[in-house]
């Protein structure tokens, strides 16, 4: 069994593979806050609501519905325009977009010493507890 192919590290990878791509859109928007006309954009979260782990659902009777495997959950960029234009129509806010890029830090921290802490935990209990 492939421990890091298991829902939690593979959920955590996605969320950090979605964390950088938003910092890469923040930063963007960062680097075109005095482009004319340009407007923010940001990534949506992904949606995880359709997505079902399938080596937990077993079918035992024929009515059932099968799981699928789900998809990968990609999450495109969207204008997300910081409120009111400037005069040469920007539509970016610094200040909004570092709070933007300070809680995706945060974020990306917290996953990935979540990520760190289950790596631990596999090669404590691969050493048996030494």
């Amino acid at each position: 069994m492939d421990l890091m192919k298991s829902s939690l590290f593979a959920s955590l990878a996605g969320r950090l593979q979605f964390l950088a791509a938003r910092t890469n859109v923040v930063a963007e928007n960062i680097a075109n806050a005095d482009t004319p006309g340009y407007v923010a954009r940001d990534l949506g979260a992904p949606d995880f609501s359709g997505r079902v782990n399938a080596h937990a659902l077993k079918v035992s009777n024929p009515r059932h519905i099968a799981a699928s495997p789900g998809a990968a959950v990609l999450a495109r960029p969207h204008l997300a325009p910081d409120g009111e234009a400037t005069l040469n129509g920007n539509k970016v806010s610094v200040e909004t977009q570092m709070m933007k890029l300070s809680e995706t830090r945060m974020d990306y921290q917290l996953a990935s010493s979540v990520y760190r802490k289950g790596i631990e935990l596999i090669r404590l209990a691969a050493r048996g507890g030494r």
